[in-house]
């Protein structure tokens, strides 16, 4: 996760609140966070959905039986003994499950931030102040794009003002609240309007994601390095915008570390003390966190190494610990807690690559775990 506002402002306005519970700058315990191997748990906890999206990841044909509470409140046991400090609960659509907010509640009580990622497409008022007392601390609406583009993309008509009218909901009970908006071809136009939508709500968070091929979602729906280049830009200059206009809208990407090198690079050109404040940040976080300080559970408790690695499984939680699992002998993590030991092709070159690295799954679905990433966009001079 790259926060474009946090790297050309020095501040954020919810990502380092939500996560570490901290205003610095760095905040200790992101120092501490990068520092040890306990991960960010994204949990999907049912693939039951109201919606047929063209995008997720989550498309799947297994027939099994989806973890039961007493699985769930195991497993957050589990969580909470290794002290893992947020859990992510999507799906399918996590707002389906009826216990839900009892195993929010839970992980709550253990001291274990929650975070809702959801279609927003079933809260009502009623169900807002429900996610509120259960204890989310963040709801995270997927919404790719103005209505007639989301409507498609959902396969639902009036799923767009459905979704809306759900984050309204959301931040009218008084939780911080903000969309994920997955970018391909077919919406990269509808970025904009949507950005400056949430501005003028006053939503305090735009996400984009870039695509990972997983699921329904194909390379062939991903734009071309082109346009994400210039996507970055904008995004850039309208954090700026934002800023300079007293908006509280945080701009941030996910799943292509490369985004931060290029803002890097940006800000060096223009202010050389952000720049190296904001390199700084970077190497804290990482670049691509999959197997290190990012994981995924899915329905059936299996452990990823993040949520659209589905077809790689480090293990069960019904059958063995999620600390052995996760601190245990399993090459894939091992390798990639030592990936900048392997890399080849531009990314193995690059003199970024321990801030960056590329996206590795993205890079496996091209043909070469460790090759490099086909969505980096930055030029060869810019790298060696």
């Amino acid at each position: 996760m790259i926060g474009i506002t946090k790297m050309v402002t020095g501040e954020a306005t919810v990502s380092k609140r939500l996560t570490y519970g901290d205003d610095a700058k760095i905040p200790e315990k992101l120092v501490e966070f990068s520092k040890n191997l306990v991960p960010i748990v994204v949990w999907n906890i049912t693939l039951k959905c109201n919606l047929k999206c063209l995008h997720c990841y989550a498309s799947t044909a297994m027939i099994m039986s989806e973890l039961k509470t007493e699985d769930c409140l195991d497993i957050i046991d589990q969580l909470a003994e290794i002290k893992v400090p947020v859990i992510l609960f999507s799906g399918g659509e996590p707002l389906l499950r009826q216990d839900i907010y009892e195993i929010v509640e839970y992980a709550t009580s253990k001291k274990i931030n929650c975070v809702l990622s959801t279609n927003g497409t079933l809260i009502t008022p009623d169900v807002a102040e429900k996610i509120k007392e259960a204890g989310f601390v963040y709801v995270g609406i997927s919404i790719d794009g103005l209505e007639v583009i989301h409507d498609r993309f959902r396969g639902l008509n009036g799923s767009f003002k459905k979704a809306f009218e759900g984050l309204i909901n959301v931040k009218d009970v008084g939780i911080l609240s903000g969309i994920r908006f997955t970018v391909t071809r077919h919406n990269i136009k509808d970025v904009e309007p949507v950005v400056n939508l949430l501005a003028e709500n006053d939503i305090p968070r735009f996400c984009l994601y870039h695509l990972v091929p997983s699921g329904r979602a194909r390379f062939e729906d991903d734009i071309t390095n082109i346009e994400r280049r210039e996507l970055i830009d904008f995004l850039f200059d309208k954090s700026i915008e934002f800023v300079d206009h007293g908006y509280n809208t945080e701009i941030l990407t996910v799943d292509n570390p490369a985004d931060g090198v290029y803002i890097y690079l940006k800000l060096k050109e223009m202010d050389e003390d952000l720049a190296n404040s904001a390199l700084e940040f970077l190497r804290y976080r990482g670049g691509d966190s999959s197997g290190i300080r990012l994981a995924n559970i899915d329905a059936f408790g299996n452990l990823h190494p993040n949520q659209f690695w589905w077809d790689y499984t480090i293990g069960n939680l019904r059958e063995k610990k999620f600390k052995d699992l996760w601190f245990g002998d399993d090459e894939l993590l091992i390798k990639l807690r030592n990936k900048t030991k392997y890399l080849r092709g531009k990314c193995g070159i690059c003199r970024f690559k321990d801030v960056c690295g590329g996206f590795r799954l993205r890079a496996l679905r091209a043909g070469d775990l460790w090759g490099e990433d086909p969505d980096c966009y930055l030029e060869m001079d810019e790298v060696v």
